[in-house]
C-alpha cells in the first residue's frame, strides 16, 4: 500500500468565513436569561450574540448562565441578557486568516469571535472550531501573545470592537483604543 502524502498547510491560508458556525443564536437585550437558555439548548449552542437593531452589542456565554446566574441562586426569569453579556464584542472580519484569529482570542482572552463581512455578523468563530482544523494553533497564538505582552513581537492584528463610544457615545462597530478609551472612528480622528 503507498501512503497518500498531502502538502502541508499553511494556516495563513485558511480563512476565517470556512471555518466557522453559520447563523450564529441572536438575541435581544431584554430577554430573559431563561429564554436564552432554552433557545442555546434548543439550537445546541454555548454563545448567543445580544443584538439590537441587528448591531451586537454583547455576547453571552454558558459560563456566564452557570457563574453570573446560577452559581449566584438568581432568578433566570428576572435577569435579562443585557444584565450579564460581556460586552463591548470582540469580532473579526470574514477574510481574516484562522492563524489571526487564533491570535486575537489569545491577546483578548475569549472563546468566542463574532465573525462581519461589511458590517453584518455572518458567523462565530471558537476555539473548537480553530483547534479542529489546527491543534497546535491555539497554544502557538497563547505563545505570540504572551510575547506581544512582553513587548518582544510586534504585529498589528486586525480586529474590530463594537459598542458604545466612550467620547460621543454612539454605538460604532468598529471602536479603536485611544489614550485608555474606546472611541469611534470619527471621534478618533478628532482628538488626534
Amino acid at each position: 500500500m503507498i501512503p497518500i502524502v498531502f502538502p502541508a498547510m499553511d494556516m495563513r491560508d485558511i480563512k476565517v468565513d470556512e471555518v466557522m458556525s453559520r447563523n450564529p443564536l441572536q438575541i435581544p437585550g431584554d430577554m430573559s436569561i431563561r429564554e436564552a437558555a432554552e433557545l442555546m439548548r434548543k439550537r445546541g449552542v454555548s454563545t448567543a450574540l445580544v443584538v439590537r437593531d441587528g448591531a451586537p452589542i454583547g455576547i453571552v456565554t454558558d459560563r456566564d448562565l452557570v457563574t453570573k446566574v446560577l452559581a449566584e441562586g438568581i432568578d433566570p426569569d428576572t435577569v435579562r441578557a443585557r444584565d450579564i453579556m460581556s460586552s463591548p464584542v470582540i469580532m473579526i472580519p470574514h477574510d481574516e486568516s484562522i492563524s489571526t484569529a487564533a491570535r486575537v482570542m489569545s491577546r483578548r482572552k475569549i472563546r468566542k469571535l463574532p465573525v462581519v463581512r461589511d458590517g453584518e455578523i455572518i458567523g462565530l468563530l471558537s476555539e473548537n472550531d480553530i483547534v479542529r482544523i489546527a491543534p497546535d494553533l491555539i497554544a502557538l497564538a497563547r505563545e505570540y501573545a504572551e510575547m506581544h505582552r512582553n513587548g518582544d513581537y510586534r504585529e498589528e492584528v486586525k480586529e474590530y470592537i463594537a459598542g458604545k463610544c466612550e467620547v460621543c457615545g454612539q454605538y460604532s462597530l468598529r471602536l479603536v483604543p485611544y489614550q485608555g478609551s474606546l472611541v469611534c472612528p470619527e471621534c478618533y480622528d478628532n482628538l488626534r
